[in-house]
């Protein structure tokens, strides 16, 4: 009987654990190893975001990139206000602001697939609705800078606040002992969902290294083009473009397997 592919689901947060209980029902078992653990800020960074988002009257639009980004917003912001527009980068994200704070609120986002969505597709909606006065971009500790800076080139006052703080994956020591007894066989499908995330990968493995070229080796299930070409450069090859919808997912990772 042929050796089962590991399956390494690499998602953050709740997310994870959903498509990992789609998989389970199919009798597929995998390793849920979310790339980063979300943590709030220290206190006085907290402080500073309790004060920024208690007063929004000067506020136009809040941008929510990612769900981490909406989960720790959620944690200060119970309603909007009426004034305030929130938007981000695809449907998945907008079903997790509306999951927060109800099909009411004002939201802009780009629909359509992963391929289809991202800061790009956002901005083309942004640039073409005209400059919003004042935005709150909330995001983590790091980040990519391209949208707040197409937004200042319009006109846009925008104000980039760390809401929460990524910790990288660490392998535990028993984690460590299962993939380096799986390397002796078939190489690993792995679900990965941003380009920090293929980083965050890497980081976690480098205790045993030597497995590198089992994993790069491995299929690689992803997002968005910008994702394929960090996975490319981190050397994976084969590498299959899906969505966040869980029942796709899991329909690409069952093709996979032998």
């Amino acid at each position: 009987m042929a050796l089962q592919r590991p399956v390494i689901l690499m998602r953050p947060g709740e997310a994870n654990n959903r498509l990992a209980g789609v998989l389970l029902k199919e009798g597929i078992e995998c390793w849920r190893w979310p790339a980063f653990r979300i943590e709030l800020p220290g206190k006085e960074d907290c402080d500073l975001v309790q004060e920024r988002l208690d007063n929004l009257d000067d506020v136009e639009m809040v941008i929510l990139p990612s769900p981490a980004s909406v989960a720790a917003a959620a944690h200060w912001v119970k309603a909007w206000p009426e004034h305030i527009t929130l938007a981000t980068v695809g449907e998945g994200t907008a079903k997790v602001i509306r999951a927060a704070w109800g099909d009411d609120v004002k939201l802009i986002y780009p629909e359509g697939d992963a391929e289809d969505s991202g800061s790009e597709a956002l901005w083309e909606i942004l640039k073409h609705r005209g400059a919003p006065s004042r935005v709150l971009f909330l995001r983590g500790q790091t980040g990519r800078e391209w949208l707040p800076e197409q937004l200042r080139s319009i006109g846009s006052d925008v104000i980039t606040m760390c809401i929460y703080v990524r910790v990288p994956l660490e392998l535990t020591p028993e984690q460590r002992s299962d993939i380096l007894m799986a390397a002796h066989g078939p190489s690993p499908i792995i679900y990965i969902t941003s380009t920090d995330a293929v980083d965050a990968l890497f980081h976690a493995i480098r205790p045993v290294s030597e497995v590198r070229d089992w994993v790069t080796n491995g299929v690689a299930v992803t997002l968005h083009p910008r994702i394929v070409r960090r996975l490319q450069e981190a050397g994976f090859h084969h590498i299959e473009v899906t969505c966040t919808d869980d029942e796709v997912v899991a329909s690409h990772i069952r093709a996979d397997l032998p």
